[in-house]
């Protein structure tokens, strides 16, 4: 027995180019590859026609569908509204006291008697003490401090924070922020 290799000629082609060293050889594309790739043209096409033109499945019903469930399930706080809706909901009082610890406490302080910003629970408001001034004065701000917070809490919260100020015991005196406000006296040492 020999360890030799047998070599089986294999016949010239026409177009049997070599690059590379690698023969080309004229091999059609196997037949269930067109049919698959003319099927998914065609699958693609129906489903195109189908989604566009008689399908109510899409993004914009599933968000028109969405709003109007919103729409339906919240309560009336709007941007428009001239008094606050959750005055005296105890929920909204709860959720608008957190909101104040964590974002109005810094400048109104713990009590909402002033630091950097004025007081909230006394009788004088530089903008306005109607709900719809008050609200305002959230959502837009004012000039020389008072930041914009309603591109950041949304009119909602901006009610309830407003609900929870309203819950809380009012002073007689002007506090922080008054234009008559005097500092008390400092303690004797």
């Amino acid at each position: 027995m020999s360890d030799s290799k047998i070599e089986i000629a294999e016949r010239a082609s026409r177009d049997a180019g070599q690059r590379d060293g690698i023969g080309e050889e004229d091999h059609p594309i196997p037949l269930w590859f067109n049919a698959a790739w003319v099927a998914t043209w065609i699958f693609g096409l129906a489903y195109t026609l189908w989604y566009l033109g008689f399908s109510s499945w899409s993004a914009r019903t599933d968000y028109a569908a969405e709003v109007a469930a919103a729409a339906k399930n919240a309560p009336a706080a709007s941007a428009t509204a001239s008094t606050n809706p959750y005055r005296g909901d105890a929920a909204a009082i709860a959720d608008g006291a957190q909101t104040f610890a964590t974002i109005c406490i810094a400048c109104h302080g713990p009590e909402a008697h002033g630091l950097v910003g004025p007081s909230l629970v006394d009788p004088y408001w530089k903008y306005g003490a109607s709900d719809a001034e008050r609200f305002q004065t959230v959502m837009e701000g004012r000039p020389g401090g008072m930041p914009p917070w309603g591109p950041q809490l949304g009119s909602e919260k901006v009610w309830k924070v407003l609900a929870y100020i309203d819950s809380l015991p009012k002073i007689d005196r002007p506090e922080f922020g008054a234009p008559d406000y005097a500092p008390p006296p400092a303690p004797a040492p």
